[in-house]
């Protein structure tokens, strides 16, 4: 795993379990990096920015990532927010820019 670099863009693509904590993979520029989850966060709001823009939810993937620290990880909690981060960018991006936001998304 290697460092990021805070001014580079960073592209969210998926999570998945490791030893000790979440290990999250990313592109940045054309290649895709592996960090753990504590190690993406420490990059700062750019990094976060980039798993809400990818439709995931960073409070749930903290306490997935504390329970994966604890020994208690549920592979299907984490297969449920995969799910819901995927129905978030399909509603985005079947919006058109000129339809109404609703508040209820």
């Amino acid at each position: 795993m290697s460092g990021v670099q805070k001014d580079e863009a960073i592209v969210f693509i998926d999570v998945g379990r490791g030893a000790d904590d979440l290990v999250v993979t990313i592109r940045r520029g054309l290649f895709p990096d592996y960090l753990l989850w504590s190690e993406l966060k420490s990059i700062g709001p750019q990094a976060t920015s980039a798993v809400v823009a990818a439709g995931w939810n960073c409070s749930a993937l903290d306490k997935i990532a504390e329970s994966v620290r604890k020994g208690r990880f549920l592979e299907e909690e984490l297969d449920q927010l995969r799910e819901e981060a995927k129905d978030k960018r399909k509603r985005i991006s079947i919006r058109n820019p000129s339809d109404p936001v609703s508040i209820f998304e």
